[in-house]
């Protein structure tokens, strides 16, 4: 297989449709991002990485059905692999424990985004953008093809 820029490909979930919008929105902008999935609830948010095996879920704290935190713990226990941050409207030193605890790789303000989320990306994924051979290099997952999951944002 030719060497290829693979964008890291991401689960997006948050229980406000602007907030969901604005952040797929600005994902797909930067270029280097393929959003799979988007959901407004935490057993969306499973559900949909269950189905299309991202390289990053990007979660809001507080959604019904299920937290991001409860969601967290379940992907951490199913895809050990997967990097998972946190989006939240709250800050400080015990939230960044709790979210560690629970298997996130990381959190981010609401208030300190778009900055924010590209410096935890970049420290997630140091290869990004680099020529690739088909795999992922922070994650070693082979590339899934166009057939293999359509790309479009959907609610399941």
């Amino acid at each position: 297989m030719a060497p290829s820029k693979r964008r890291i490909r991401v689960v997006v979930g948050d229980d406000s449709r602007t907030a969901l919008l604005s952040v797929c929105g600005y994902l797909e902008f930067e270029g280097q991002f393929e959003i799979v999935g988007a959901a407004t609830d935490g057993l969306q948010v499973m559900h949909q990485a269950e189905r299309f095996r991202p390289d990053l879920v990007l979660t809001d704290l507080s959604m019904p059905r299920m937290t991001g935190l409860e969601a967290a713990k379940e992907l951490r226990k199913s895809f050990p692999e997967l990097r998972i941050l946190i989006v939240t409207e709250w800050n400080g030193p015990s939230l960044e424990a709790e979210c560690a605890r629970c298997g996130a790789n990381g959190f981010v303000e609401k208030s300190r985004m778009p900055e924010r989320l590209m410096e935890e990306v970049q420290r997630l994924f140091p290869k990004m953008g680099e020529e690739i051979d088909g795999t992922f290099p922070a994650m070693g997952f082979p590339a899934k093809n166009a057939a293999d999951a359509s790309g479009s944002v959907t609610d399941d």
